[in-house]
């Protein structure tokens, strides 16, 4: 993937090894930032300090089944999205992680980061993107809904100590990866 122009001075990009670290703490503050008011501080340190690791972030780079984009502008990271192909048969994957920085929300990055990883799943000849998203987190459920998602059923998700429900969410990319729009 070539670099992709946005609004403002932001590009988005495949991320490198070398953004582990700035990925790292990125990723830590926007959780952090999210999921406070509903999360108590000791789980949300536990998720952080096993998800959002330098280490972790560079495997995740590195992972040949997966894809990371990195949204930045002025040198810093402003959003990411991590893409995850997942069946045996390569037609599914995931959408694992998906942060904006709440001064770029409205701008268009989010749906540049969308399209970057709709790009990389008609490369990979994946016909469907699930996601899951914390029921209680309405701006993202909303941003997907606006999208194309469609609520498929829920799951848990444990952030530390805490069992969460999350809502599954599906996009169908049939038509989307030959000409549509997001």
């Amino acid at each position: 993937m070539t670099e992709r122009g946005l609004p403002g001075a932001s590009v988005i990009r495949r991320a490198r090894r070398s953004d582990a670290e700035a990925l790292s703490g990125f990723a830590a503050r926007l959780f952090r930032d999210t999921y406070s008011s509903d999360t108590a501080a000791s789980d949300l340190d536990s998720y952080i300090y096993k998800n959002f690791n330098s280490a972790r972030q560079e495997t995740e780079i590195a992972d040949p089944s997966a894809a990371v984009f990195v949204a930045m502008a002025d040198d810093l990271i402003i959003g990411y999205a991590h893409v995850l192909v997942r069946s045996a048969d390569g037609r599914s994957a995931l959408l694992n992680r998906f942060y904006v920085d709440a001064e770029w929300r409205g701008s268009g990055l989010a749906r540049g980061l969308l399209d970057a990883v709709i790009d990389e799943s008609g490369q990979r000849a994946v016909s469907q993107l699930e996601l899951t998203v914390f029921e209680r987190n309405s701006r993202a459920l909303a941003f997907y809904k606006r999208v194309g998602f469609v609520a498929i059923g829920s799951t848990t998700f444990m952030v530390g100590a805490d069992l969460q429900t999350d809502v599954v969410m599906q996009l169908d990319l049939i038509g989307r990866l030959d000409g549509g729009s997001t």
